[in-house]
């Protein structure tokens, strides 16, 4: 078993969002809940582990944990699972990989100094809350709300919130427990609040841990989500009240969403 850390989406090597790289081949005799523990135990915002097929024939498999749970997709440790298989020649690594829970297909490449991640959108048809709902959860008045909230994907669902400026999205002090235990029973990866600042530029916060610390710096599926909702190519910004300022990028290509940002070795 071998450990990497790595920082994504980050403006340069000393920002990002931390993912650890652990990779094991062939089959991991961990079951499920010994990798939610090791997780919990690593003070990352996400892990990703990396088996290769028991053959070596077929894509390498990506399976995704936070502290407090396992997940469909996160694409800042997808980035860093595609650097640590590049970077260490991977012989089952040929610019795709395949995910756990769900098999779906990740694809990426390079764009300039970024790396990239391609998937096809989902088409999710869940009721999302009321404004007065969210509100709620997020511990702001609904005046503060803009538009009402929407649910979009590309393989971890979130609910989409606009805030009225960046100054309401800084000021938000959500219920954490409430959206966790609220996401759970709605199949629904948190809540992703944003606001517009100028042109195809906005800014956002991720509320899907249950600490406070915890809080992303980046988000990608929530930029893919976005950029689905909003139906235009995007840049999100992100960490800028964490002191982690990143960038993410999010594009429709010929019918599949492009992700990508900056990705540094830790």
């Amino acid at each position: 078993m071998h450990l990497k850390r790595f920082r994504c989406f980050g403006t340069g090597p000393n920002s990002g969002n931390e993912a650890l790289v652990i990779f094991q081949r062939g089959s991991s005799e961990w079951s499920v809940a010994e990798r939610q523990k090791f997780a919990a135990e690593q003070k990352a915002n996400a892990c990703v582990f990396i088996n290769t097929m028991e053959d070596g024939i077929g894509p390498c498999v990506l399976d995704f944990y936070y502290p407090h749970a396992r997940s469909p997709l996160c694409l800042h440790a997808s980035l860093a699972a595609a650097h640590y298989m590049q970077t260490h020649h991977v012989a089952e690594y040929s610019g795709s990989a395949l995910t756990s829970m769900s098999k779906q297909v990740l694809t990426f490449a390079h764009a300039g100094n970024e790396l990239h991640i391609s998937v096809e959108p989902d088409h999710v048809k869940r009721p999302a809350p009321t404004i007065g709902a969210v509100a709620e959860l997020l511990g702001c008045t609904e005046s503060a709300i803009k538009t009402p909230a929407a649910i979009a994907s590309i393989g971890s669902p979130k609910l989409l919130v606009e805030m009225v400026s960046p100054e309401a999205l800084y000021t938000l002090r959500p219920h954490l427990n409430g959206i966790v235990a609220w996401g759970k029973g709605a199949a629904v990866s948190g809540i992703y609040a944003y606001a517009h600042r100028e042109m195809n530029q906005y800014e956002g916060r991720n509320f899907n841990h249950l600490e406070e610390s915890l809080e992303d710096a980046a988000t990608g599926v929530a930029a893919g989500a976005l950029s689905v909702l909003l139906a235009r190519n995007i840049i999100l910004h992100q960490g800028v009240m964490l002191g982690n300022r990143c960038q993410i990028s999010a594009s429709n290509c010929d019918g599949l969403i492009s992700v990508g940002g900056l990705v540094y070795e830790a």
